[in-house]
């Protein structure tokens, strides 16, 4: 038996199971659309390769959907909303077609990924036919009908990050972090962030603290520059604002200064390397309390430094700064602390921090809170201005969306939504190319370890996977991107009929804050056709 059909990006198309079929859909002429090409062969067949027909054929990219093993797929806390609580192969690399033969493994199903982007294209029903190509001609096709409308999606912005990890990048490659060999394999990694909405990027004046272990150090990631002169600090921050303005031309627009002190406390210093009577050494660390006399009056010449240097280059109105991340109400007064000396020398400095305790915000700590979406609700209630979300391993039961690989995609899509609904003005998460062991304690292969190294659910350390040349994308990466072109059509909708009609229709469908929402992802497609026939209206 051979077959092969459309499939919707909300199905996977695993190699035991019959994926159901998906023939149609639409979409906005300024939208990135996709949807997948199942294929089963009952015998084993290399060096194919695909023929795209139809008006679309020179807007449509086409990648083969890879394996790899989810092999911690369950949430500890656990809600039953999971594919499996037991080790699978998830269908996640998209692979693209000129880096490998297209292949069909004996007797599974496997998955082509249909990418669609243009910035205007044609309006109209058009169909897209897919056909397998062999030795001797076409093998077996089909058709898509996919119907462009004659609107543009919102330009609404939502700022987002994906916290980007450099050494990941040189250590998977074997390169020297910022050399000429490891720039542009990084700017591949930045480019495929931009295009999937991150406008926001982590930028490491010192080598971020953030998944460490307590007494150890990853690998040294500074672009602040210093020397130690006869006991005083000379700094140089000329490579921090060239690789500023550098990945501005890549499209970033926001810059999520490092953090200044230690993640979960604020207790202890970055990691900070300097030129000390000739040799580069660490001159703070785990060792140095972020209250120590030493670190007060390092920051005391660095932050007016920096501050003065980013209102000259005109940078500093984009920048965001850190404290520490994910504090909690045990070290309360350490952050206080912390804050306080970050204020003295950067007054007007936004400070922006991951956090889940309403009282840090409410005895003003955090002027900008980032809240995980299982705490939030509190902040929404309250009316908190500017509010942003996020979510990590931590937010996975009670059926909050996440983009891990042991969740239906439907759950990872629909967080498009619920940030349109609960008025959220940026989303965090932690994990865009993390791939070391949980706690850094050593690089691992993203494709072989999921888990963090059975630390975390499989899923949540990473969504773009290191490729010969550069990024490749997962196809969690596209199906969270498809989310958020849903929260720009929704501000396509407010901006016909206001956002009280939006909302109403919202609930009238079953969305509710961050826990209710239909868990069919055909209810979420007649959504989009519904909102998408409002606006035509």
């Amino acid at each position: 038996m051979i077959e092969i059909f459309p499939v919707s990006s909300l199905e996977r198309i695993y190699p035991d199971k019959r994926p159901k079929a998906e023939r149609r859909g639409a979409m906005a002429k300024n939208e990135v659309y996709s949807f997948q090409v199942a294929y089963f062969f009952d015998y084993n067949l290399r060096d194919m390769t695909v023929k795209i027909d139809g008006p679309l054929k020179d807007f449509i990219e086409v990648r083969q959907i890879e394996l790899v093993p989810a092999t911690s797929p369950n949430t500890w806390k656990g809600d039953g909303y999971l594919v499996t609580d037991k080790p699978f192969l998830c269908p996640d690399v998209l692979r693209p077609l000129n880096t490998r033969a297209l292949t069909a493994r004996y007797n599974t199903y496997n998955g082509l990924w249909v990418t669609v982007r243009g910035d205007n294209l044609p309006v109209g029903r058009h169909t897209v036919r897919i056909a397998l190509m062999g030795e001797y001609g076409e093998i077996m096709a089909t058709e898509y009908t996919l119907e462009v409308l004659d609107f543009d999606l919102s330009q609404r912005e939502l700022i987002y990050t994906n916290w980007f990890h450099y050494d990941g990048i040189a250590n998977y490659y074997n390169l020297t972090l910022f050399s000429k060999k490891y720039m542009p394999i990084m700017d591949s990694f930045v480019k495929k962030a931009v295009s999937h909405g991150v406008n926001m990027l982590l930028i490491p004046m010192f080598t971020p603290p953030l998944d460490t272990r307590v007494g150890k150090e990853r690998l040294t990631c500074q672009l602040v520059d210093i020397e130690v002169k006869n006991g005083e600090y000379v700094i140089s921050l000329d490579r921090l604002i060239a690789f500023m303005r550098h990945v501005s031309d890549l499209g970033i627009k926001y810059f999520e200064m490092s953090h200044l002190f230690t993640q979960w406390g604020a207790k202890a210093c970055p990691k900070i390397v300097a030129k000390v009577d000739g040799r580069t050494k660490r001159i703070f660390g785990w060792e140095n309390a972020s209250t120590s006399l030493e670190y007060k009056e390092f920051l005391s010449i660095f932050l007016p430094i920096l501050r003065k240097r980013l209102k000259d280059e005109g940078l500093f109105e984009r920048c965001y700064f850190h404290i520490s991340d994910e504090p909690n109400e045990k070290c309360i007064n350490e952050y206080k602390a912390a804050k306080e000396i970050f204020k003295a020398h950067m007054p007007d400095g936004i400070i922006m921090d991951a956090l889940s305790h309403y009282d840090f915000y409410k005895d003003g700590l955090v002027e900008n809170p980032v809240c995980g979406t299982d705490a939030i609700d509190i902040f929404i209630e309250n009316k908190v201005p500017n509010l942003w979300a996020y979510y990590c391993c931590a937010q996975s039961d009670k059926y909050l969306s996440n983009r891990l690989m042991g969740f239906e995609p439907v759950r990872n899509r629909v967080i498009g939504v619920q940030l349109y609904q609960n008025g959220i003005k940026g989303f965090l998460h932690w994990g865009y190319n993390f791939y070391n062991s949980v706690l850094s304690d050593e690089p691992i292969d993203p494709y072989l370890i999921t888990d963090a190294g059975c630390g975390l659910q499989s899923g949540d350390c990473y969504v773009v996977y290191p490729g010969r040349n550069g990024a490749l994308d997962s196809a969690r990466h596209e199906v969270f991107f498809d989310g958020l072109q849903d929260m720009r059509l929704l501000y396509t909708l407010e901006e016909k009929i206001g956002r009280d009609k939006v909302l109403e229709l919202l609930e009238s469908h079953g969305y509710s804050g961050f826990r209710t929402y239909p868990h069919s992802y055909k209810s979420l497609l007649e959504l989009r056709r519904t909102v998408q026939k409002m606006i035509l209206e």
